[in-house]
């Protein structure tokens, strides 16, 4: 925009030293006839030729700020459609996750089934106990449960989970991790057998 200013400035400046430049008549009195209105007329279209040409400039900035806006607003729009298009994509993904995290709870908490492979795990169950029943009739009748079972050093757990709290409520509750509370479910269950 200083441009323009500095343009006309100079355009001016220029009109006036060509108008002291042009020879006077010598006679001192009325100037030749004609002589002054053309470079009036000269200067007057040089002046209309530059204010044309920043009004198109102007025209042309006007056109592209429009044509600008319109690229923003149509890139807009198509952000907001992939945002859209994403939110629902994570809903869909939370959904099928809790279904997952469902099926994995409850697969966890159904026994695993017996299989013919197991015959020698059920001897070896059998003399286990077997054994451990010898020891008891050795010991004194008035001890409770022992210390080193699974079940007493974890009494908290066993009872959360016996008043029917899930595996992932006992382990907020409790600090431990998933497999850590499944992995000890499973020893109890194989100490109670």
């Amino acid at each position: 925009m200083n441009d323009a200013w500095f343009y006309v400035v100079l355009l001016g400046a220029a009109a006036v030293v060509y108008a002291f430049l042009i020879p006077k008549p010598k006679g001192g009195g009325a100037p030749a006839p004609g002589g002054d209105n053309r470079v009036v007329r000269e200067v007057e279209q040089t002046l209309e030729q530059y204010m044309a040409e920043m009004e198109k400039e102007n025209d042309d900035l006007v056109n592209l700020l429009v044509q600008i806006r319109q690229e923003t607003g149509a890139k807009q729009l198509a952000l907001q459609e992939q945002v859209a298009e994403m939110r629902g994509r994570l809903a869909d993904m939370e959904r099928t996750s809790g279904k997952h995290e469902a099926r994995i709870e409850q697969l966890s908490s159904a026994e695993p089934p017996v299989s013919a492979s197991s015959a020698p795990q059920e001897s070896a169950r059998r003399l286990r106990d077997e054994l451990i029943e010898s020891a008891a009739e050795r010991e004194p009748e008035d001890k409770a449960e022992p210390t080193d079972s699974v079940r007493g050093r974890y009494p908290q757990l066993f009872d959360m989970h016996e008043r029917g709290r899930s595996i992932d409520a006992i382990a907020k509750a409790t600090g431990m991790q998933r497999g850590e509370i499944q992995l000890i479910l499973r020893l109890a269950k194989r100490e109670d057998v």
